[in-house]
């Protein structure tokens, strides 16, 4: 495989990462804003399974972002080997 080839597939890659990120922010923001709803629903609630279902959610909502910030960080190591091929 000639270097060429070696950027064409990182060049993939790396659309394909940055398409992934996309969607996962917006999963993120449409995840918070539901998640925002119902912590005003349950405002209040000293309901063993909401504030058990909220704290999922909320958890669920940092791993996305976390997953995020991954992704940014491999974009940018990938992108960085790849100018320099």
């Amino acid at each position: 495989m000639s270097v060429n080839e070696v950027k064409a597939q990182l060049g993939k890659g790396l659309e394909s990462a940055r398409s992934g990120r996309n969607t996962l922010r917006q999963a993120a923001a449409a995840a918070g804003e539901a998640l925002g709803l119902a912590t005003s629903t349950c405002q209040g609630s000293n309901h063993e399974r909401a504030t058990d279902a909220l704290d999922t959610a909320a958890c669920a909502l940092r791993e996305i972002e976390l997953t995020i910030a991954r992704l940014d960080a491999g974009i940018e190591l990938v992108d960085t080997y790849r100018a320099g091929l």
